[in-house]
């Protein structure tokens, strides 16, 4: 990781955040306790039941998704996204993702110096970068009180399924983000007095996994589109180009996948892999290697406030073709892929029949891999 990438994706993100409103300079940032082993903005309204019940009298807990994946699809949206609930009430978020996700309460100011620093320098290894502790690991307590404190989750939802939940204790319009995902994950919470009307816990939650039900059926059709579209054309001397996805990006999330997963090649072929618009990813051929190498190194909080990751410099960093060429035996990887990374697209022609597998070694949980299988010209 190149420290000019580093500038240029905490520029990206920062720009993101400065589109963020907090509810207001005074207002609260709330935080809470975690379950488990450890630990982008197109807004799109939330559909209301046509009958609702209200909640009963006394606090309540209200249930949020926060990012939920089921195999390559990985929904990175808040669920509902706007939600409405009294004092002394609280929240519970579920999430679970291929790459986790933070619920953080902040001031725009917070949260910008935040993003100043998203990727550091890793403090063990300075070849690799980290993500900042600030928004990796817990931080706050686990009631909202209106003082307008830092809190957040740090990352939870990976690899298991992880619960975090808040307390709100003082009236008032509260925004939050996942830092993870910035550019569309982002949430509300509207505070009322003790007594008044609001949805109950049950129909918040209804509608929340109606909105889970709508954007994994818009990346589905996202991926049977892009599996329909013509990537294979001829080249120069009878050869043919072939065009690999590496990942798409949907208004509410992504699909972890190489699109298509096998191809059926000619020696003489070239493979152009082209990443998608808004993910880091990468191309990893392990060779004859027992495993490809990590994508993460994972660091525990020694104060016990969750875990770290690190982009590892094993998979980071590109391998090229050797000059002799290449063959099913030959470890090769694109490096990081994506707009801050050093390359969004990766050439290779195959002159070697045989079988080629691939994985990206960022998206494991996604199982994102695939095949290129080349036959004799």
């Amino acid at each position: 990781m190149r420290i000019t990438a580093r500038l240029l994706l905490a520029a990206v993100v920062a720009l993101s955040v400065a589109a963020y409103a907090c509810d207001d300079d005074d207002a609260p940032a709330p935080q809470a306790t975690a379950t488990g082993a450890a630990p982008y903005a197109a807004t799109t309204a939330t559909a209301a039941p046509a009958a609702v019940a209200t909640a009963a009298p006394g606090p309540a807990t209200f249930r949020v998704i926060g990012g939920k994946a089921e195999g390559a699809i990985d929904v990175e949206m808040f669920m509902p996204q706007d939600v409405r609930i009294r004092e002394g009430d609280s929240i519970e978020w579920t999430a679970s993702g291929i790459e986790g996700h933070t619920v953080t309460f902040g001031t725009e100011p917070q949260l910008q110096a935040i993003m100043a620093e998203y990727l550091q320098p890793d403090p063990q290894d300075p070849e690799q970068a980290v993500f900042n502790p600030e928004f990796a690991y817990r931080r706050g307590g686990n009631i909202v009180a209106g003082d307008g404190a830092y809190v957040n989750s740090g990352f939870f939802g990976i690899p298991v399924e992880q619960t975090y939940t808040l307390t709100f204790t003082k009236r008032g319009l509260y925004e939050y983000l996942c830092v993870v995902h910035p550019f569309m994950m982002r949430g509300s919470v509207a505070v009322e007095a003790p007594d008044a009307a609001v949805d109950s816990p049950e129909d918040v939650a209804s509608r929340g996994a109606a909105d889970f039900a709508r954007y994994k059926a818009v990346a589905e059709a996202e991926l049977a589109s892009a599996k329909a579209v013509q990537r294979t054309h001829p080249a120069v001397g009878g050869a043919r180009v072939h065009r690999v996805a590496v990942g798409l990006t949907t208004n509410f999330g992504q699909v972890a996948a190489f699109v298509p997963p096998e191809l059926n090649i000619t020696a003489g072929d070239t493979v152009i892999f082209e990443n998608d618009d808004r993910n880091f990813h990468n191309v990893v051929f392990k060779g004859s290697r027992p495993e490809p190498p990590p994508g993460y190194t994972v660091y525990a909080d020694p104060g016990g406030g969750g875990i770290n990751v690190a982009m590892d410099k094993a998979s980071a960093r590109p391998a090229a073709p050797p000059p002799g060429g290449f063959d099913p035996a030959t470890f090769l990887s694109s490096g990081s892929m994506g707009i801050t990374m050093p390359r969004i697209v990766w050439r290779l022609t195959f002159t070697t029949p045989g079988r080629y597998a691939y994985t990206c070694t960022l998206h494991v949980f996604a199982g994102m891999g695939g095949v290129i299988n080349v036959a004799a010209r």
